[in-house]
Order: C-alpha cells, then sequence, then structure tokens
C-alpha cells in the first residue's frame, strides 16, 4: 500500500519521461489502486496508453481524469487527440465543444479543431 501518493506519482512521472513506460505504467496502476479517481494519474496512464498504441484502453483513463477535474486543458487535449488516432471524429468535435464551454481556449484548442474538421472530410 502506497503511504505518500504525491511522491509515487513524482516517481512515476520520473520513470516515464525517462522512458521505462513499463515501470511507470505499473507505478501509476499502484496509485489508481489507492485512489481510483486520481486525476494526474488516469491521465499519465492515459497518455502512456496512447504511446504504446492501446488507444481504446487510454480512454477511460482520460475520461476518468476529466471527470474528476475537468479544468485542466492537457485531458481534454489528450482525449480529443486519442478520439482523432481512433477517427472517432464526431465524439472528437464533441469533446471539444465540451473544453470550450468550460473555457478552455488555449491555442492548442483551435489547432485541434482544424484537425477535426480536416480530417472529418
Amino acid at each position: 500500500m502506497l503511504d505518500n501518493v504525491d511522491a509515487a506519482l513524482e516517481s512515476a512521472i520520473s520513470s516515464h519521461e525517462a522512458g521505462d513506460l513499463l515501470v511507470a505504467g505499473e507505478k501509476y496502476l499502484e496509485i489508481l489502486k489507492v485512489d481510483p479517481s486520481h486525476p494526474d494519474a488516469n491521465h499519465n496512464f492515459a497518455v502512456l496508453s496512447v504511446k504504446l498504441g492501446l488507444i481504446d484502453n487510454a480512454l477511460g483513463f482520460i475520461e476518468k481524469a476529466i471527470n474528476t477535474n475537468p479544468h485542466v486543458y492537457e485531458y481534454w487535449v489528450t482525449l480529443i487527440d486519442a478520439l482523432l488516432q481512433l477517427e472517432r471524429f464526431e465524439d472528437a468535435h464533441k469533446a471539444l465543444g465540451q473544453a470550450k464551454s468550460l473555457g478552455h481556449d488555449q491555442k492548442v484548442f483551435v489547432e485541434l479543431d482544424d484537425a477535426v474538421k480536416r480530417k472529418a472530410k
């Protein structure tokens, strides 16, 4: 059992950044055993899953992160990007609208909007 989730997250991120994806994934999952709704652990595990090509697997984790804290724009970027990779353009468009309705207006959302429109044709 984890005594310090913050320290465990920091360790997982270090492994992730070092390219040790298996160890990072195990550490994220350990955090999620203790705190299944931990938004950063869910998001980072989703990012790792996308990197490994397990995009369908990533969606549940990223949606959990967003449901826990919808105000982190990076979570939305990861979701929309994953949906684009899965060619789920309508879902990507809806997620983009939800992100914008929450006030996310960073430049990356303009780029994602362009990508959705371009790929949906």
